[in-house]
């Protein structure tokens, strides 16, 4: 018996009229059964392979049903085309250019200690915690408290915009501060109202605050479904923030008295620079983007320049946690999730504030 032979411009066409969309050339396209997807949908996730025996996959388990009958009707139509080639169909969308695909952004460029070190030879002294606070426009205390991370926020944030503190990374927000009515005390799930609480002192592992201000209000995520396809509530995504004002840079690979000088030396914004409590600094940039898609493309004019000095790409999101200078961090977690203390707390340290910063550097070398 003669085999028969396929047609791809006939698979294509019978795929693409079960869809009802057209497929990318690499035969992605969206996944038709995608409300029925218990976690977040991507881009990729539904692919039609048309060679051989004709399957399509998606990266979902939860419409598993949908597509294995859609695999039995998709070989089926297309074994009868190619059976009988005189009913073979154009492609339904006509005589079409593929669709234009996104432009595929540059791989992040690694750490290059090379090129850090070059950079921050430009900056002829050492940057000490004692420098930085003598170039400080707001004052560094000696002694540092919850009283600095009060002033700290205060500084930096309007009255009325409102800010999560973390003492647990991965929650909702433990603690909510507004310049105009001071701190609050959040409850773990919605409805529960929120009452009057000084800011901790420190956490097991630190203190954070979301660098973005936010509504203070408990908002469905739409990237982040239950098992039944409903969205989950939370406080800290993309849905819950007011406005895009801060970067942050940090670096864990980076020598830190090499990333001082970078940091000194680079012509951003800087508004604030602080210790981890442990081996990293961070730097908080003012960038007051008015929407998300302004800074993704800020970010990713940045980050081939300051990737390669130690800053830790990951780390540039618009939704991003940062640590909360002047509280204590007591501990850190290890490789197998527990929380290793300190042998004594550690101060998540202020450098340097200047709520009023402009793109120059810190240290103009040439002056």
């Amino acid at each position: 018996m003669e085999a028969v032979s396929e047609n791809p411009a006939t698979r294509r066409a019978i795929a693409e009229e079960l869809l009802g969309h057209a497929l990318d050339p690499s035969g992605y396209a969206p996944c038709p059964w995608r409300e029925r997807h218990t976690g977040k949908s991507g881009a990729r996730d539904f692919q039609v392979k048309l060679e051989g025996a004709p399957t399509a996959h998606c990266f979902h388990s939860s419409c598993a049903g949908d597509v294995e009958n859609f695999n039995a009707t998709l070989r089926s139509k297309i074994g009868k085309a190619e059976h009988d080639p005189g009913h073979s169909r154009p492609p339904i969308l006509g005589n079409v250019a593929a669709p234009p695909q996104a432009v595929k952004k540059p791989k992040r460029p690694p750490f290059d200690p090379a090129k850090l070190a070059s950079f921050a030879a430009r900056c002829p002294f050492p940057i000490t915690a004692e420098w930085l606070a003598a170039r400080s426009p707001v004052e560094i205390p000696r002694e540092q408290g919850t009283a600095l991370a009060l002033t700290f926020l205060s500084s930096i944030y309007q009255p009325g915009e409102r800010v999560l503190i973390f003492t647990e990374f991965y929650s909702q927000g433990n603690f909510l501060f507004d310049p105009a009515r001071g701190s609050f005390r959040l409850g773990e799930k919605p409805g529960i109202k929120a009452v009057p609480s000084a800011l901790p002192d420190g956490g097991r592992e630190g203190v954070w605050f979301l660098a973005a201000p936010v509504k203070g209000a408990w908002l469905p995520n739409l990237a982040n479904r239950a098992a039944d396809g409903s969205p989950k509530m939370g406080r800290r995504h993309g849905d819950c923030c007011t406005s895009w004002r801060f970067l942050v840079l940090e670096s864990d690979e980076a020598a830190p008295e090499l990333w001082l000088r970078a940091l000194v030396l680079l012509p951003l914004p800087i508004t604030a620079i602080y210790t981890s409590g442990g081996r990293s600094i961070h730097a908080l940039c003012r960038v007051d983007c008015e929407t998300k898609a302004e800074f993704d493309s800020l970010r990713d004019d940045l980050i081939p320049i300051l990737a390669p000095l130690g800053a830790d790409p990951a780390a540039v999101t618009a939704v991003r946690l940062t640590r909360l200078p002047g509280t204590l961090r007591h501990g850190t977690r290890g490789k197998d999730g527990k929380v290793n203390p300190y042998a004594s707390p550690r101060l998540q340290r202020l450098l340097y504030l200047n709520p009023q910063a402009t793109a120059r550097a810190i240290l103009d070398p040439t002056t």
